[in-house]
């Protein structure tokens, strides 16, 4: 999915149809789709097992910066026009399970598979970073300026991060010629080779793409997520019509904010996105938590520190 779910297919979103429809899926298929796209949902993961109240009074709101411009929206799923055929559903659903397998953490690779790929695409994936130790992951992230707490809200402690760094071809992509040659020479690979699929590596840099960190205590988790927004117009979060939550903004220190509740699984979040005085870096922030033992005050005011 890129960005956010490292896929090359949905643009600057926070959510798919795809997500959605898991939402309402079987057990086991639920499983096997989290297990696959637990960093990006993990602010998400109160959206799970909620009921289709069909909810009267949903509201979408979006965020703009202090000239005024639009920096982050959100979306019903109804208004995402995508749609995947019966082909891409099934050559992803293999890519998937086949990434997880061939590359190893913090890996890359350009892949292309012969089934269901009538329009024979290659597909960039790029498999997760983990650390389970804080100075190895504040070595790693090179832009100093993104803060990685000990701790959030006195006793919550850094449990682990889940970190996606940008690969060469997202931060030099080839050009269209490059790209169809690379393409035809792995389409010819997998051919040959009858495992059904072919891979090139590709290299990977220090630049975040996307930074996932889990804060303990006990059992109870916050989770801070920092998404590399930087060169990209304003990413847009959909969210189901059929999800019962709350959306409302707020304000922290004169910075628009959208605080969302969702549904029986009491699971919120609030969501800010920083700008450089220059506009070129941006990274769009978000503190979860369960709102039974984090409340939405506890959340504005720790967005204050990553504010200062």
């Amino acid at each position: 999915m890129k960005k956010l779910f490292d896929d090359h297919r949905i643009p600057d979103v926070d959510l798919t149809g795809k997500v959605m429809r898991t939402l309402h899926a079987k057990p086991k298929e639920k499983e096997s789709f989290f297990m696959k796209y637990k960093v990006a949902l993990t602010a998400f993961v109160g959206m799970m097992l909620m009921a289709s109240t069909g909810y009267a009074a949903v509201q979408y709101h979006s965020l703009t910066n202090k000239d005024g411009e639009v920096v982050y929206e959100t979306k019903s799923t109804q208004e995402y026009g995508k749609t995947e055929s019966k082909d891409e559903i099934e050559r992803y659903k293999v890519f998937y399970e086949l990434k997880d397998k061939v590359l190893k953490n913090g890996e890359a690779g350009l892949f292309y598979m012969v089934a269901n790929n009538p329009n024979h695409e290659t597909i960039l994936g790029t498999k997760v970073t983990n650390f389970q130790d804080l100075s190895q992951l504040r070595d790693k992230i090179t832009d100093k300026s993104i803060k990685i707490a000990d701790k959030v809200n006195g006793n919550y402690t850094f449990q682990k991060a889940d970190v996606i760094f940008k690969n060469a071809q997202e931060v030099n992509p080839p050009s269209s010629e490059e790209k169809k040659r690379v393409e035809e020479k792995l389409r010819k690979q997998a051919e040959e080779s009858n495992k059904g699929y072919a891979m090139m590596p590709v290299e990977m840099t220090d630049q975040l793409s996307l930074l996932n960190v889990t804060y303990q205590n006990g059992e109870d988790e916050i989770v801070v997520m920092i998404n590399n927004l930087s060169g990209k117009s304003a990413p847009i979060g959909y969210i189901d019509e059929k999800v019962e939550f709350k959306q409302e903004k707020v304000q922290v220190k004169g910075v628009e904010m959208l605080h969302t509740e969702f549904g029986p699984s009491q699971w919120h979040e609030l969501k800010w996105v920083y700008e450089s005085p220059d506009k070129k870096v941006k990274y769009a922030y978000s503190i979860s938590g369960d709102l039974n033992k984090v409340s939405k005050e506890t959340l504005m005011k720790l967005a204050e520190g990553y504010l200062e």
